[in-house]
């Protein structure tokens, strides 16, 4: 039932024109992301976003393996999560370490695309229904949100 409903949501529905169509899937190498990379095809690609922690960067290596096993390129590793970034003075914590995502790049061997902070604004963005990076746009967070979103513009780009 889930693979019907992944090719109806795929073919079936009228997009429009589209620059990018982004799926975001839980960690994994199940049945949905299986059926999520044989109904989309070519050209495809996948930005994978870990957590600092050793537990997610594990799962995060085996999800590298399956884009592999099924030819669909990594974009990039994007690390989420990374270190507290305090609303009064700025300063980052590192909550769940740091640099999980950037080693797991280096041994992959594919491109890092950054660390994003957790930030408090983006909870009342996404309670004020406005998207963080353009509420917050100002804030080191959503800079950073934006940066890495360019990264991944640009590294579609260069594989067309």
């Amino acid at each position: 039932m889930k693979h019907n409903v992944i090719r109806q949501f795929l073919k079936d529905v009228n997009w429009g024109q589209l620059d990018y169509l982004v799926i975001d899937s839980p960690p994994g190498t199940g049945d949905e992301p299986l059926a999520v990379a044989q109904q989309v095809g070519s050209p495809a690609g996948a930005v994978i976003v870990t957590t600092p922690q050793e537990l997610a960067v594990s799962d995060v290596r085996r999800c590298v393996g399956f884009c592999r096993t099924l030819s669909l390129p990594v974009i990039g590793i994007i690390e989420n999560m990374s270190g507290f970034a305090c609303p009064h003075c700025g300063q980052k914590t590192d909550l769940f370490k740091s640099g999980g995502g950037q080693r797991l790049a280096l041994e992959m061997n594919v491109p890092f695309l950054g660390s994003i902070p957790i930030d408090p604004q983006i909870v009342s963005s996404g309670d004020a229904g406005v998207p963080f990076a353009k509420g917050f746009a100002q804030s080191e967070t959503a800079k950073v949100f934006s940066g890495i979103s360019q990264a991944v513009v640009e590294k579609i780009e260069d594989q067309e």
